[in-house]
């Protein structure tokens, strides 16, 4: 019997088994503390604070003399009661000596506070170690956020490459690919350039691009409907260009049957005739990107960012971006999608003006 839920909350179950595998061998209050976030958290932030927390044990195991001796699992409370400011500021300068960036680092802070709340509003402890421990700053010097995406100039190019299959890819990229590798570019060259229009044209996820379904769409009025984060569901607006490629798609997909009934109304299937999955998108977005030469490590969530900033840039509007990306915090879009580079003081160089030219001269 076919799964009515979402292709999301199918993998959001997933991902939660993954999580409380994580943690099956720490101590029980571990495993109760990341199912009362699942009310106000997605499953992908659970599965990073159960990767998160087992980091946290195993160091704490390992460091701690009367620990080592002792299973993960029989850490109590009150071994966590023992803990002090210094005991967290050595774990926070143990995970900048393994390499650890400050979103990383930043996240596992934020993650054991919350652990130490939680388990403080149970009355498992007294009072949390993290108050009296220094605070994660960023060094702004160092943590300049840059915009990694496809250049303008690149985008035509790489929807030309996967469209042509091989007339656009440059002979010396070509002879590289096997004769079977050759063949499966021109079999799915209509889908390749639907997921390619989708992201590059939408700016969705690749997560909400796999959880499409032909149900969803509404090419008549120019619409599609996606699972974002938060169990919310948003309907975006699809462009001409992004029409026309999903147009063409469903008329070779409406002669596939899945390989299994649970993906019937699955919009996008691999070649075994499942629907696809994150992983062979990102997989395709290396293969197309790299054959293209891109200068950039390309990802689908690179791609995200190439609408995100093309968008800011045409517009200037940064809430109508936030929108569209499915952004709940404005500022998120400002920090990740707004491009602070030269490339953007370059398009407006000549804006403000001293001097009205004079005749004759070009500006």
């Amino acid at each position: 019997m076919a799964d009515s839920r979402s292709h999301r909350a199918q993998q959001e179950d997933l991902l939660d088994a993954k999580a409380f595998e994580l943690v099956s061998d720490l101590p029980p209050f571990v495993t109760a503390y990341l199912s009362s976030r699942k009310g106000n958290s997605t499953a992908k932030t659970r599965h990073s604070y159960a990767y998160d927390l087992r980091h946290f044990f195993t160091w704490l195991h390992d460091s701690t003399p009367n620990l080592i001796q002792r299973d993960t699992r029989a850490i109590t409370a009150d071994d966590l009661a023992a803990l002090r400011g210094a005991d967290i500021d050595a774990y926070v300068a143990y995970l900048w000596s393994t390499g650890n960036h400050y979103s990383g680092v930043h996240r596992k802070f934020c993650c054991l506070n919350s652990f130490f709340l939680y388990l403080i509003r149970k009355d498992l402890l007294q009072a949390n170690p993290m108050d009296k421990a220094e605070r994660i700053t960023r060094n702004e010097s160092r943590h300049q956020t840059r915009v990694v995406k496809l250049q303008p100039k690149e985008i035509p190019a790489l929807l030309d490459t996967v469209e042509g299959a091989g007339d656009h890819i440059p002979e010396d990229c070509m002879q590289g690919l096997s004769a079977r590798q050759r063949s499966a570019l021109q079999r799915s060259r209509i889908r390749d350039l639907a997921i390619f229009t989708v992201l590059l044209g939408t700016g969705i996820r690749v997560s909400e691009c796999v959880g499409i379904n032909i149900s969803d769409l509404d090419l008549e009025n120019c619409t599609l409907e996606v699972d974002r984060k938060g169990a919310r569901r948003q309907k975006i607006a699809l462009s001409d260009e992004v029409i026309e490629a999903l147009g063409d798609y469903l008329e070779q997909r409406k002669n596939i049957t899945p390989a299994d009934v649970r993906d019937s109304d699955a919009l996008f299937l691999s070649e075994r005739k499942k629907r696809m999955s994150v992983q062979t998108v990102e997989v395709l977005v290396h293969k197309y990107t790299t054959l293209i030469g891109t200068k950039e490590h390309i990802t689908p969530h690179k791609l995200r960012k190439t609408y995100g900033t093309e968008l800011y840039n045409e517009t200037g509007d940064i809430f109508l971006v936030a929108q569209a990306l499915g952004h709940s915090d404005v500022n998120t879009t400002k920090q990740y999608y707004v491009e602070e580079s030269t490339d953007n003081l370059l398009r407006h160089r000549n804006t403000f003006q001293m001097r009205k030219p004079k005749n004759g001269e070009n500006v």
